[in-house]
């Protein structure tokens, strides 16, 4: 059962990188992520606290795996695709997880670093993120989910 498992699996990643090379890569919905991912990454490089860096890199990666592993779970279970990827053999580096929310929540930390003003402003940046930037995201390159 586990070697049927296995060479199914062998079989999916076999379509989906080819539907990477040959329907994403170099596509507009492709470029899009590159560049709102590195537009982010510039974000973070330019306002991050250099005083604080280890915290707010520990912030940036933990958020990162979090993130990460809840869309893996989503995956998993079906509950929501990614037909666009900057890299066909992770889904961690998709627009949203890679950078928007990562970046998105070190920056809240860096600027309300008392844990009340951070929660406020936690559950603000999360709801600006789930009830306008995941729509727009959706809109834009997730047409076959």
């Amino acid at each position: 059962m586990f070697e049927m498992v296995k060479m199914m699996q062998q079989v999916l990643n076999e379509k989906e990188f080819s539907y990477w090379v040959h329907q994403d890569l170099f596509s507009f919905q492709w470029w899009l992520i590159v560049v709102i991912n590195s537009l982010f990454l510039l974000l973070f490089y330019f306002f991050i606290d250099r005083q604080r860096l280890f915290f707010m890199l520990l912030v940036f990666f933990i958020s990162f795996d979090l993130v990460g592993l809840i869309d893996e779970f989503g995956k998993f279970f079906n509950l929501w695709c990614y037909p666009h990827q900057m890299l066909p053999f992770t889904d961690r580096f998709n627009t949203v997880d890679f950078a928007i929310i990562p970046v998105s929540i070190a920056l809240v930390y860096q600027f309300f670093s008392k844990w009340k003003f951070f929660f406020i402003a936690h559950i603000v940046t999360s709801a600006v993120i789930a009830f306008i930037g995941i729509p727009i995201f959706k809109a834009l390159y997730c047409t076959n989910c």
